[in-house]
């Protein structure tokens, strides 16, 4: 077996097709394909089996893939740490919106400073990547993942707070009838902040729906209604804490192998030190 054949079949089986596997490894399709036929050849084992979506792998492609994601680790990482260019990697990090827009990227400026070759890739896209498929090196999350997907570290824990302008908040102070909201689009109705809004002023009461929160900000700076939003979108402007207790925990995902990685590891670090460094109740 090449060892290096693997990095076109880890490609492959994280992609899906092989045109999003050339893409991600900087080759063509037929070097993918090449690839993947002389790496099969040499183990003698059909490794995918190609549908009308793409590659879908075979039980032993499967096995090969968990067999084989420690293999790559341990060569990137050995990559990391006796490189001569060392910090100059990218690391992809994915969170949410508002934890970027409002923490993260402005405290992670000193860090880079610190370390000029390091580049950050900031996802901010609404979906739970996976950090075991390297869509992420690390991943930030309001929710905690299932057990034995990854490792997880709480980092804070971030209060939410109601948001409008001085017509709304003074309706909801006096306990007023017909109070407006502004919430999350219906995908989004279980989110701890989206059922307290239902429960406290009910589903007629949606004046505006959207998937963003700096959308609902700017929907209740405007004059739609009420926004249930995290403490720090809104930093030191009015707002009214709610009767009930809304908080959501922050979580710091990376994968179940140890990270041995020196960009890795100082990169946590920092961030673990952010969120230790920001008192998010006050």
């Amino acid at each position: 077996m090449d060892w290096d054949d693997l990095r076109f079949f880890l490609a492959l089986f994280e992609s899906d097709t092989m045109s999003k596997a050339a893409s991600r490894l900087g080759v063509t399709h037929a070097t993918v394909s090449r690839r993947i036929e002389k790496l099969e050849h040499s183990i003698k084992i059909k490794l995918f089996d190609r549908t009308d979506t793409g590659y879908k792998p075979t039980l032993e492609g499967v096995n090969l893939y968990e067999q084989s994601i420690d293999i790559r680790q341990l060569f990137e990482d050995l990559e990391d740490n006796f490189s001569s260019k060392n910090m100059q990697r990218t690391i992809t990090i994915s969170m949410v919106p508002f934890l970027a827009e409002n923490l993260v990227i402005e405290k992670l400026l000193p860090f880079q400073k610190k370390f000029p070759k390091v580049r950050f890739e900031i996802n901010t896209l609404h979906k739970n990547v996976n950090v075991m498929r390297q869509e992420a090196d690390i991943a930030i999350r309001l929710n905690r993942p299932k057990k034995g997907e990854c490792k997880c570290r709480k980092l804070s824990t971030i209060p939410y707070v109601m948001y409008g302008n001085e017509y709304w908040l003074n309706k909801v102070r006096n306990h007023e009838k017909g109070i407006d909201i502004i919430t999350y689009t219906a995908e989004y109705k279980h989110l701890p902040e989206y059922e307290y809004l239902l429960r406290a002023y009910g589903n007629q009461s949606i004046k505006l729906q959207t998937n963003s929160v700096s959308a609902q900000k700017k929907a209740a700076d405007v004059g739609y209604g009420i926004a249930l939003l995290p403490k720090i979108a809104v930093k030191n402007e009015k707002y009214i804490l709610p009767e009930e207790e809304v908080t959501r925990d922050v979580w710091m995902l990376t994968p179940n192998r140890s990270l041995s990685s020196i960009p890795k590891q100082l990169i946590t670090t920092e961030l673990i030190n952010i969120f230790d460094n920001i008192d998010f109740m006050t």
